[in-house]
C-alpha cells in the first residue's frame, strides 16, 4: 500500500504540473502533450488509493514534482502561488458543496464517456466539454481564478478550454492532496519536509 507521504507528494506535483500548463499556455500559448495528458487522465480516471496509478505511469508527474521543489525551495512566480492557494480554497467549497460535487462527478462521466468514444483524452470535444463543466461548477465559486498571460494567447478559444480543463484537474489533485492528509499548514509549517518527499517520489522515477 502507497505510504501518505508519497501520495500527498504526488498529488501535490499534480496539482503543480497542472498549473505549470496553464501558465505555458497563457504566457507562451502552448501546452506540453506529455505533462498536460497525464493531468487529464487523473482527472478522468478513478482513483483507487494510488496517485501514480491514476495518473497513467511512473514519471508522468516528475514535471510536477520539479516544480514542486523549485518553487518551494525558492519562490519566483508570483502567479503561480496566486493560482495554488486558489485552487486550494476552490476544493475545499467544492468539496463541502455536496450537490455541486455530485453533478460535477456526473458531468466527468459523461466527459469520459465521450473520451472513450473518441479514443482520446484531449480531443476538442473533451476538452470543450470539461471547460464547460469548469464554467457551470466552479466559476461560480470564490476565489475566481484570474489567469494572467498574453490576450492573444487567452482569447484563443482551444487555449481557453484547455486552461479551464487544467484548472479542473488541478482541483482535483488538491482533492487528492487533501484527502491524504494534505492542507495548507503543511505546506507552510512543513514545507521542507514536503520538499524532501517530492524528491523522494522523483528518485524512484
Amino acid at each position: 500500500m502507497a505510504q501518505p507521504e508519497h501520495e500527498r507528494a504526488l498529488a501535490l506535483g499534480a496539482v503543480f504540473q497542472a498549473l505549470g500548463e496553464v501558465r505555458s499556455i497563457a504566457e507562451h500559448g502552448r501546452d506540453d502533450r506529455s505533462r498536460t495528458e497525464p493531468c487529464i487522465t487523473g482527472l478522468l480516471g478513478d482513483y483507487q488509493g494510488s496517485v501514480e496509478r491514476l495518473y497513467g505511469r511512473p514519471g508522468a508527474l516528475d514535471p510536477g514534482l520539479r516544480d514542486v521543489i523549485g518553487h518551494l525551495t525558492q519562490p519566483t512566480a508570483m502567479h503561480l502561488t496566486r493560482y495554488l492557494i486558489s485552487v486550494m480554497q476552490l476544493e475545499r467549497r467544492l468539496r463541502r458543496d455536496r450537490q455541486r460535487l455530485q453533478d460535477l462527478a456526473r458531468g466527468l462521466d459523461r466527459a469520459r464517456a465521450q473520451a472513450d468514444y473518441f479514443g482520446e483524452l484531449t480531443h476538442d470535444s473533451v476538452i470543450h466539454n470539461l471547460a464547460d463543466l469548469y464554467s457551470e461548477h466552479i466559476s461560480p465559486l470564490r476565489p475566481r481564478i484570474l489567469v494572467q498571460g498574453h490576450a492573444v494567447h487567452l482569447q484563443d478559444a482551444r487555449n481557453a478550454a484547455l486552461i479551464r480543463s487544467l484548472l479542473l484537474a488541478a482541483i482535483r489533485a488538491a482533492g487528492l492532496w487533501q484527502l491524504n492528509g494534505g492542507g495548507r499548514l503543511r505546506l507552510v509549517l512543513g514545507r521542507r519536509r514536503v520538499i524532501e518527499s517530492a524528491q523522494a517520489a522523483l528518485a524512484e522515477t
